[in-house]
Protein backbone atom coordinates (compact mmCIF):
# COMPACT_ATOMS: atom_id res chain seq x y z
CA UNK A 1 0.00 0.00 0.00
CA UNK A 2 2.84 2.64 0.51
CA UNK A 3 5.35 1.57 -1.59
CA UNK A 4 8.61 3.72 -0.91
CA UNK A 5 9.06 4.24 -4.73
CA UNK A 6 6.03 5.84 -4.95
CA UNK A 7 6.56 8.58 -2.82
CA UNK A 8 8.63 11.67 -3.28
CA UNK A 9 10.11 13.56 -0.93
CA UNK A 10 9.75 16.98 -1.02
CA UNK A 11 13.10 18.82 -2.08
CA UNK A 12 12.55 22.09 -0.49
CA UNK A 13 12.45 19.57 3.29
CA UNK A 14 15.55 17.91 2.61
CA UNK A 15 18.22 21.24 1.72
CA UNK A 16 17.99 22.68 5.17
CA UNK A 17 18.62 19.47 7.22
CA UNK A 18 21.88 19.14 4.33
CA UNK A 19 22.92 22.40 5.44
CA UNK A 20 22.57 21.86 9.04
CA UNK A 21 24.53 18.24 8.39
CA UNK A 22 27.60 20.51 7.07
CA UNK A 23 27.34 22.99 9.32
CA UNK A 24 27.83 20.06 12.50
CA UNK A 25 30.55 18.64 9.92
CA UNK A 26 32.30 22.18 9.83
CA UNK A 27 31.69 22.54 13.42
CA UNK A 28 33.38 19.47 13.96
CA UNK A 29 36.22 20.07 11.33
CA UNK A 30 37.24 23.38 12.18
CA UNK A 31 38.88 22.53 15.42
CA UNK A 32 40.70 19.34 14.20
CA UNK A 33 42.24 21.07 11.30
CA UNK A 34 43.41 24.31 13.65
CA UNK A 35 44.61 21.89 16.55
CA UNK A 36 46.32 19.42 14.22
CA UNK A 37 48.40 22.51 12.49
CA UNK A 38 49.48 23.28 15.91
CA UNK A 39 50.15 20.17 17.51
CA UNK A 40 52.50 18.50 14.55
CA UNK A 41 53.90 22.14 12.34
CA UNK A 42 53.55 25.31 14.83
CA UNK A 43 54.22 23.67 18.06
CA UNK A 44 57.69 21.93 17.19
CA UNK A 45 58.48 24.53 15.08
CA UNK A 46 58.19 27.32 17.47
CA UNK A 47 59.52 24.66 20.17
CA UNK A 48 57.22 24.46 22.58
CA UNK A 49 57.39 20.77 24.35
CA UNK A 50 53.35 22.05 25.71
CA UNK A 51 50.98 22.54 22.96
CA UNK A 52 49.84 26.19 23.52
CA UNK A 53 49.06 26.86 20.09
CA UNK A 54 47.55 23.46 19.19
CA UNK A 55 44.81 24.28 22.48
CA UNK A 56 44.22 27.99 21.03
CA UNK A 57 43.84 26.39 17.93
CA UNK A 58 40.99 24.09 18.82
CA UNK A 59 39.07 27.16 20.88
CA UNK A 60 39.40 28.97 17.59
CA UNK A 61 38.05 26.27 15.53
CA UNK A 62 35.11 26.25 17.69
CA UNK A 63 34.36 29.58 17.76
CA UNK A 64 34.83 29.81 13.73
CA UNK A 65 32.58 26.44 13.89
CA UNK A 66 29.61 28.24 16.15
CA UNK A 67 30.30 31.35 14.59
CA UNK A 68 29.48 29.33 10.89
CA UNK A 69 26.74 27.28 12.90
CA UNK A 70 24.92 30.43 14.06
CA UNK A 71 24.92 31.80 10.20
CA UNK A 72 23.79 29.07 8.36
CA UNK A 73 21.12 28.62 11.14
CA UNK A 74 19.78 32.42 10.86
CA UNK A 75 19.25 31.35 7.21
CA UNK A 76 17.29 28.75 7.46
CA UNK A 77 13.69 29.20 6.55
CA UNK A 78 11.06 29.33 9.35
Amino acid sequence: MNDPKQRKEDPSNTQPMLRLASAGFELASFPLILGAIGYYWLDPWMGFETPFIAIAGVLVGFCLGFYRLILMVNQLPS
